[in-house]
């Protein structure tokens, strides 16, 4: 019953679609429609049915207008939504506080690490500095570890892409790498934005901009919230979710036996990955879909920066505590990293539930050496004629094959929930976070709102992104640790439990912290499934 019911609410979804004559406007979502948030079928014949809402919802929502409708003024964009409620975001994204959250806890909060002063090419001063803390110092900051960058250095060589319209009448997009510098206040503990330079080299045409520069700040923030767009999809989202884990779903078909112990605690965190990557390298990042329209770059340079961003993903660097340590986040000096927090509570918890099971299998060392299967599914996924995933250590351990298999069941899980499920709270009002930018940076700090305007989408682009990111960003199917009955041997039981256990305290754990923080509700345990499956 489950099942058809799963299958009637993707269908009701699927057919949602109803334009409206020449603007091809898409009508908003049925009520009916937001059945399909909480998918609570299993087996393959609802992920076949997410994959069919992928091939035909994206490839209708993909039309153009023949001419560009700017927009009049910021209410065109919340006129937008019609029956599906407008986000939150849409009444505070201007404030400094929650641009600078959005780096802890938004889309793609893995972009900032601790600096010691900026970079040479990014010559913020004291001024610039007590702009926006005026009782601090940026060299008190940078000794005392309380001084942040977020730099879209890789977005400086992409080429920008376009619109086409009819008859020729392309229109333009604009491709940003800026620097941010952040703060943390020395005696709040508040994470501040400092100052934005819009493009990697100085300038007098590329400027330093503060919160004094009115709505030249507000543009430049724009830009930032643009590049972390342009990096999350293709790279933090597409690339190190989704395409990193192909090489370990197709190895583990390929060399564990179906009643090989790893198969089966793999194989729910793989379900339907392959699947949706299909589809998505079909449908959505095809040239002329979504992804080329509504990116700032070209498509080629999207995908591009996918394969790059799987290349230079070392494996054993990614591990969880390390990445944030490689990016000096670790520590409490950045006391309120949502992201961070929530996220180490989910590696610890699978870190022991694959050690439990782990070692009901393997007794010494020798034993993981010996394993044929698991030595030829671990070479394929790294060999330069296989997977070609760069910066694997040798299995040669038990505490390594731990942390391998609390990578991939990370990744696949909470790792890719942190990517996918904001899109639709943060990334479907367009002055929040566009995809895609329309004029150049500012150049002075006189712009006006018109200006600000002009960087924003066109309405077709708008709602286009809109209904992506309702696509993408609001269908769950399968729930962590919630495995099918029958998964794993009885031996297995007494630490599956516990797991479970685990997991249902984390969500008690998450609801605490979110009364007394920004909350971040897009780890609570409803909202993670166990595998890549959208």
């Amino acid at each position: 019953m489950a099942a058809s019911c799963c299958g009637q609410a993707l269908h009701i979804f699927c057919n949602m679609e109803t334009y409206v004559g020449d603007q091809a406007e898409l009508k908003a979502v049925s009520e009916e429609a937001k059945m399909v948030h909480r998918l609570a079928a299993q087996g393959a014949a609802a992920i076949k049915e997410v994959a069919m809402v992928i091939s035909k919802g994206v490839n209708a929502l993909a039309s153009i207008d023949d001419e560009s409708i700017r927009p009049a003024s910021l209410d065109d964009y919340s006129k937008l939504f019609t029956e599906l409620q407008i986000p939150p975001i849409h009444k505070d994204y201007q404030d400094d506080a929650i641009f600078a959250n959005m780096r802890l806890a938004g889309p793609n909060p893995v972009m900032i690490e601790q600096i010691g002063s900026p970079p040479r090419h990014f010559p913020v001063t004291e001024a610039h500095y007590r702009a926006s803390i005026p009782e601090d110092s940026m060299e008190a900051a940078g000794k005392e570890g309380r001084l942040y960058l977020a730099d879209y250095v890789q977005l400086a060589t992409h080429q920008a892409g376009f619109i086409p319209r009819a008859k020729g009448k392309n229109e333009q997009k604009y491709v940003y790498a800026p620097l941010a510098l952040f703060a943390v206040h020395k005696t709040t503990g508040e994470f501040l934005p400092i100052a934005i330079q819009c493009k990697q080299t100085p300038a007098n045409d590329n400027p330093i901009f503060t919160p004094k520069d009115g709505t030249s700040w507000l543009i430049a923030k724009t830009t930032v919230e643009i590049a972390d767009g342009c990096v999350h999809e293709p790279c933090t989202h597409l690339g190190r979710t989704h395409f990193y884990l192909d090489p370990f779903c197709v190895a583990m078909h390929r060399q564990l036996a179906h009643r090989h112990p790893l198969f089966m605690l793999l194989s729910p965190h793989f379900e339907g990955t392959l699947f949706i990557n299909y589809q998505a390298h079909a449908h959505l990042v095809s040239e002329g879909g979504p992804v080329d329209l509504l990116m700032s770059q070209t498509i080629g340079a999207s995908l591009d920066a996918s394969a790059s961003s799987v290349e230079t993903y070392l494996f054993d660097e990614q591990l969880l505590p390390r990445a944030l340590k490689n990016r000096r986040v670790d520590t409490d000096t950045l006391s309120t990293y949502a992201y961070r927090d929530d996220a180490l509570l989910y590696w610890n918890a699978i870190y022991d539930w694959v050690s439990e099971y782990v070692a009901i299998h393997y007794k010494t060392d020798a034993d993981v050496v010996k394993d044929n299967e698991l030595q030829a599914f671990i070479h394929e996924a790294t060999s330069k004629e296989g997977g070609r995933i760069n910066g694997m250590s040798e299995m040669n351990s038990i505490s390594y094959l731990n942390e391998v298999m609390t990578m991939l069941i990370y990744t696949g899980s909470v790792q890719h929930a942190t990517v996918n499920f904001p899109q639709w709270n943060y990334m479907s009002y367009m002055p929040n976070l566009s995809l895609g930018g329309y004029s150049p940076p500012p150049t002075s700090s006189d712009a006006t709102e018109q200006d600000f305007l002009n960087i924003l989408p066109p309405m077709d682009m708008s709602q286009l992104q809109m209904n992506v990111a309702y696509l993408l960003g609001t269908i769950h199917y399968t729930e962590l640790s919630k495995y099918a009955d029958k998964q794993f041997p009885p031996e297995e039981d007494e630490a599956l439990k516990k797991f479970q256990a685990r997991i249902k305290h984390i969500g008690s754990t998450i609801e605490e912290r979110n009364k007394t923080r920004i909350p971040y509700p897009i780890l609570l345990p409803n909202g993670i499934p166990q595998s890549i499956n959208i």
